[in-house]
């Protein structure tokens, strides 16, 4: 499981792998704001170009993201990661997952820290994803794998 710990500045863009090398770093700031937000955890912009961009956000935290399951964690304190696949299964079918908005998303993509310019982003600092073409609901849940390990979870379903 690639994890990528590389945003000073607290937000990931998933970024679409058509605009990283034109990214400059600023196209956060400079869009609209959040159209959708939740709390701080994750929101969705309107950008000239790529449309709607999902950010996640909040702190400077660790994230990966799980392809078959859709999902992306974000670790809030914990030691590894051993048993997080385990735990996301079974928090798939909770009911405690929290409605955040709907997206459009569709093809692949880069989730990266959102300020560094896309000339400057090493393929180390990025996890290459690709999510089907659709319009889907980002949901949230903050989850305990262990006792002492915390993951902040947003999923994509597909509607």
């Amino acid at each position: 499981m690639k994890w990528i710990d590389g945003t000073d500045f607290g937000y990931y863009a998933l970024c679409p792998e058509s605009h990283v090398a034109g990214w400059d770093g600023s196209e956060f700031w400079d869009c609209t704001g959040f159209t959708d937000a939740f709390e701080n955890y994750v929101g969705r912009a309107v950008l000239p170009g790529p449309g709607d961009v999902l950010v996640l956000g909040g702190e400077a935290l660790p994230a990966t993201y799980l392809d078959h399951r859709m999902t992306f964690v974000r670790k809030c304190a914990a030691e590894d990661d051993s048993g997080l696949e385990n735990a996301v299964d079974q928090a798939t079918g909770s009911d405690d997952w929290t409605d955040a908005f709907e997206i459009s998303l569709g093809g692949n993509y880069r989730l990266m820290d959102c300020m560094v310019a896309g000339d400057d982003v090493a393929d180390s600092d990025t996890i290459r994803i690709h999510i089907p073409e659709g319009r889907y609901l980002v949901q949230s849940l903050f989850i305990k794998a262990f006792p002492d390990d915390q993951f902040m979870l947003e999923r994509l379903v597909r509607i």
